[in-house]
């Protein structure tokens, strides 16, 4: 017994900094939400942190929170370097540990005093190249307005969304504090952080310390309660197929409530390009003399061929039937603009001109180039005239609230339970019909792990998306759950282009943003921006490099890998060069006409211009390193062990292909001897690539009626599905969304005409 005293004594007499430290906690606003620091502190130093935050991004701000705690125990203060790639949240760690610290020292907060004013910044939102301009005004030591200057780098509908949303939200606050407007979190936060830069102005005009921003950072509460309401038809999400169902069943006679957790209605739609649609009757006799614009025959049959008997015959045939009807509905009826001159796809089998553009398509100033796609914010203000139309019906919609739950009483789907995000408000839900238009489930990467399917191609993991987030499958996990069945989930996700899995931002790194005068960007309108910051993603999609997959093998021919094929390695891939290589771009630099279209999306949205000797080169490579997505060896098998791949099918890889580059004949894809460059001497890199996707496409299994089914077939009583939630009917998980162009979109249009009318009917039939 004796000496088990003495044992307790000695453990107790090793921890003596614990002894005499204290607790204190703090929370600054983060990239999703707050986030929380708790310190233990003894004699004015961090002994011990916990960092939390549970709305920021997973992946990288969440990934942050660990490293971040270590970091503040390390430094012993709130001077800490912070995660790359994850400024906002390691900025919001910094200022909740500072203002921790703060109370542990008895020191008070630092006067908070504003100058009347009128205050200018800037922040780089979604586009690296061209930052968001702000305007605050200070009035009697007060926020009174917030505006955006000119020229701001972000998508207008994101703009938009801010402005309606963010603006009032921080003034209300007089705080940055406050939630970002769903859906557009990067733009919200650029906002915040220019604000803040004014506010800290306004301090110092004022006399006060900087240190007096946590003032205004402050994390409202939200109000919270609950609320029921009944409807007869709801619609779970407002993107293009939630957005379409809504109106008609509003139309059709229903009351529609429709639902969006984003702050802005369209969704991934009013981002896109074009919508299918196989000969509309009255387009065609008013733009095309009553002739067909395609052999719908043909099409249909090559449609058939494609998905290998694995899709629903009988939804190909309501798609085929009615999605010209549908575009009639949607352009003629509803205001919705498109060019009537319909185009074929990329590819060689896109033979069929279904392809319907939304206007403009064209741009006077660039004759040459007759489409582009910097049209966002008048493609969103079809979508104005959609719910204009919808709520002069009667119908009603909700931003911000969040569906998370189905409601099942005895056997029949009779609601949801939502939360606002806005103002933490819990609903009840109850509806006749439950409608499903959420947009799938790219956003959850627990579920594309679990649903995608590895049976053909690698496609389980975590993808990066070109589009938002917010469409995490939440109600298509509870429909899974009370007994949904699935059709064709596992199937590839739509992946259009690629790129590195993260960037350097040219004014975050110090590398020159240069304009390349009389030009015009396909996205922007803007005149052409490059940067030497983009040289990772422009050698990890270029032709002539080498691709591999998670196997260390190579997947396509790299000629495939910027559009069209990445998906084939699945959500990631590494691009493999060699110091060699790096020597000949240092020298003559890159050659970007290989480099596809991938660079006009993602990054700068420039290509570095051919042939210009890049000194920078190496440089570029060390910070991207130092960032985390670019890797350096001696030996290529250093290299594999590094990036997780099998060193001797990396070595073996490396090896064949240089045989190609030597013989000119790539024995396993063809790629054009013009295109194969060898691997030369080291040291070796790898680029850390990904493929990014518009969203899933499939989810649950319908009927022609649109009612989900569930495991054994049998219909779930009061709820239905359109758009990418359900459009696995029409394809094959052996292989990607067909080639046609434009047909997610044609599903999401033609199920909510068809499916939102006979939603209401059976409905009004009760």
């Amino acid at each position: 017994m004796k000496k088990g005293w003495i044992l307790v004594l000695v453990a107790l007499l090793a921890l003596p900094a614990l002894a005499g430290a204290q607790t204190y906690e703090a929370a600054s606003a983060g990239f999703g939400g707050e986030v929380k620091v708790s310190l233990d502190v003894e004699d004015g130093v961090i002994i011990d942190a916990i960092v939390t935050g549970d709305s920021e991004t997973a992946g990288i701000g969440a990934d942050a929170l660990e490293p971040l705690a270590a970091q503040l125990v390390q430094a012993g203060n709130a001077e800490i370097d912070g995660v790359a790639g994850a400024t906002v949240t390691s900025n919001a760690v910094r200022e909740a540990a500072a203002a921790a610290l703060a109370q542990a020292s008895g020191e008070g907060a630092a006067e908070a005093v504003l100058a009347d004013g009128v205050y200018t910044a800037e922040a780089y939102g979604f586009d690296m190249a061209v930052s968001d301009k702000v305007v605050v005004t200070i009035e009697n030591g007060r926020m009174t307005a917030i505006a955006y200057g000119e020229d701001c780098g972000d998508t207008p509908p994101m703009l938009d969304t801010v402005e309606r949303t963010l603006f009032p939200r921080i003034l209300e606050a007089q705080s940055v504090g406050v939630d970002a407007a769903s859906g557009a979190t990067v733009s919200s936060n650029a906002v915040k952080a220019a604000v803040t830069d004014c506010l800290t102005q306004a301090l110092t005009a004022a006399g006060c310390d900087a240190s007096a921003i946590a003032a205004f950072k402050t994390v409202p509460e939200k109000k919270g309660g609950s609320e029921e309401i009944a409807t007869q038809v709801l619609v779970v999400g407002m993107g293009g197929s939630g957005t379409y169902t809504a109106l008609r069943a509003q139309e059709s006679g229903a009351q529609v409530l429709a639902i969006d957790k984003q702050a802005r209605y369209g969704g991934t739609t009013a981002l896109t390009s074009e919508i299918e649609a196989i000969n509309p009757p009255r387009i065609k006799e008013l733009y095309n003399n009553g002739e067909d614009f395609c052999d719908a025959e043909a099409m249909y049959q090559a449609w058939l061929d494609y998905v290998d008997g694995d899709a629903k015959v009988e939804m190909i045939d309501l798609f085929f039937e009615n999605c010209g009807l549908a575009l009639d509905w949607l352009a003629l009826d509803h205001g919705a603009q498109f060019d009537m001159k319909p185009q074929a796809g990329f590819t060689d089998v896109d033979v069929y001109k279904v392809k319907f553009q939304w206007l403009p398509n064209y741009d006077e100033r660039n004759p040459t180039a007759p489409t582009y796609g910097y049209n966002k914010a008048e493609i969103a203000t079809y979508f104005d005239r959609l719910i204009a139309d919808y709520t002069a019906l009667g119908g009603q919609y909700m931003l911000e609230t969040e569906a998370y739950d189905l409601i099942v009483e005895d056997g029949r789907v009779t609601g949801v339970k939502a939360r606002s995000l806005a103002d933490g408000t819990e609903y009840t839900i109850k509806a006749d019909a439950v409608v499903l238009a959420t947009g799938g489930f790219l956003g959850s990467a627990e579920m594309t792990t679990e649903y995608l399917s590895d049976a053909y191609y690698p496609l389980k993991g975590a993808w990066r998306i070109y589009g938002t987030y917010g469409n995490d499958g939440k109600m298509l996990r509870s429909a899974i759950e009370h007994g949904a069945a699935t059709y064709n989930m596992g199937m590839p996700p739509e992946v259009h282009l690629s790129g590195t899995v993260d960037f350097l931002p040219a004014h975050e790194y110090g590398y020159d943003i240069n304009v390349i005068e009389g030009t015009l960007d396909f996205n922007t309108g803007r005149e052409c921006r490059w940067t030497v910051a983009d040289l990772p993603l422009i050698m990890g999609v270029s032709a002539d490099s080498l691709a591999v997959g998670m196997d260390g093998k190579r997947f396509t021919s790299e000629t495939g890998i910027a559009m069209l094929d990445p998906w084939i390695a699945g959500p990631n891939y590494f691009s493999i060069w060699s110091a060699e290589q790096i020597d000949g771009i240092v020298a003559s630099g890159v050659k970007t006409d290989v480099a596809g279209p991938a660079v006009g999306f993602l990054g700068h949205r420039g290509s570095i211009p051919s042939g210009i000797a890049l000194p920078e080169a190496y440089d570029v490579l060390e910070d991207a390193i130092e960032r985390g997505y670019v890797y350096k060896a001696d030996t290529v098998e250093e290299l594999a062990g590094l990036i997780g791949l099998d060193a001797a099918a990396l070595s073996e890889t490396v090896e064949s292909y240089n045989g190609y580059c030597e013989t000119g004949v790539d024995a396993e894809f063809g790629k054009d001897a013009a295109l194969l460059t060898r691997i030369g001497e080291g040291p070796y890199y790898a680029i850390a690539m990904a493929s990014y996707s518009y969203n899933t496409c499939a989810g649950l299994d319908i009927n022609e009626q649109f009612q989900v089914l569930d495991t054994e077939g049998n219909v779930m009583e009061g709820l239905f599905c359109v758009g990418s939630d359900s459009a696995g009917v029409l394809f094959t998980e052996k292989k990607p969304y067909v080639t046609f162009g434009g047909a997610n979109n044609g599903w999401a249009l033609t199920s909510g005409y068809v499916g939102g009318e006979i939603i209401a009917n059976i409905v009004n039939a009760k």
